[in-house]
């Protein structure tokens, strides 16, 4: 259960539990009372607190801390107290996000990316590179592009997606994943209770094409994949797809290898050096039997995970 702070107190959790919930996830984002209140929080630094109290005191072991970086006047310092306090907080997970400014947002509308009092893509940078040293230090896994956790508590519901894998979503807007079909539920309450109504009639139909594309679905895999820390397995994507695709996105990773901004790994995962990788790069046969998984370097590949993934997807659809 995802949950503000300020939102619940100790007996709506405890009822919660009683439902089934064992894990939360508090929306703390910033332990700076002008930061919350810059990107428009309805908590305080003191709710952040109480709110955590309330889960230790509830005897849920398995929580999780959101915060984001590069909000509106942040500095580095502040950044270093939020993650140094998230810290000593104790959570089993700790999720950093990195501000995205959306146009036509009310937030899009305030502030423009780069632009004082937001911090410019070097700052934000930093800021990234801060939290994946702090928490790894601290004894977090970074385990996915915005995902930190002790061992054994990844997020299970995270990796079905970063997987692939089939799932229903409940509530507003939610998005679900269901033999091979993407769909969502209405965003307003009203529609939302017409959908539910329907649904137990048995009326509800989904206006989404169940067949989808090849080419959509390597994209998936290679985006989901190359958000995690394990990388795209070469080989069940080769079979999945095609062997040949294989080949031609180690080749387009050429440079980034080169650079040390991914890593090539043998079916033991441990990496291969750069000289053993371009002597495989000469036949395909090489790559399939050599080369098992690519992922992103952390930190400097994850950060241009965006960059990367665009070039695999201008090789599966060209």
């Amino acid at each position: 259960m995802e949950m503000d702070p300020g939102t619940f107190d100790a007996k709506k959790l405890e009822e919660l539990m009683e439902l089934g919930v064992n894990r939360v996830s508090l929306g703390v984002q910033a332990f700076q009372e002008e930061l919350l209140k810059a990107c428009g929080r309805a908590h305080g630094v003191k709710e952040v607190y109480e709110a955590i109290d309330i889960v230790g005191l509830c005897g849920i072991e398995n929580w999780s801390v959101d915060l984001i970086s590069s909000l509106p006047h942040q500095k580095p310092q502040m950044w270093e107290e939020s993650l140094r306090l998230t810290v000593e907080a104790r959570p089993k997970h700790v999720s950093v996000y990195d501000l995205q400014v959306e146009q036509g947002t009310k937030f899009g509308n305030l502030f423009t990316p780069g632009e004082f009092p937001l911090p410019s893509e070097t700052q934000s940078a930093d800021f990234y590179r801060m939290a994946s040293r702090t928490l790894s230090d601290a004894g977090f896994r970074h385990y996915e592009i915005s995902s930190y956790c002790h061992d054994g508590y990844e997020c299970k519901h995270n990796a079905t997606y970063w997987r692939n894998k089939p799932f229903y979503g409940f509530g507003l807007g939610s998005a679900s994943y269901v033999n091979g079909l993407r769909f969502s539920r209405p965003r307003k309450t009203k529609d939302y209770m017409n959908y539910v109504q329907n649904l137990e009639y048995g009326t509800v139909e989904c206006s989404e094409d169940p067949h989808a594309d090849s080419k959509d679905l390597a994209m998936d895999v290679v985006m989901l994949s190359l958000r995690t820390a394990t990388g795209l397995d070469l080989r069940s994507f080769g079979e999945a797809f095609c062997s040949s695709l294989v080949y031609s996105l180690c080749e387009s990773y050429k440079p980034y290898i080169e650079s040390g901004h991914v890593i090539c790994l043998d079916e033991n995962r441990q990496a291969i050096k750069v000289d053993e990788f371009n002597a495989k790069l000469r036949s395909e046969d090489d790559v399939a039997k050599g080369l098992a998984y690519i992922r992103l370097s952390d930190p400097e590949g994850f950060l241009l995970s965006n960059e990367l993934i665009s070039i695999a997807f201008g090789v599966i659809a060209p």
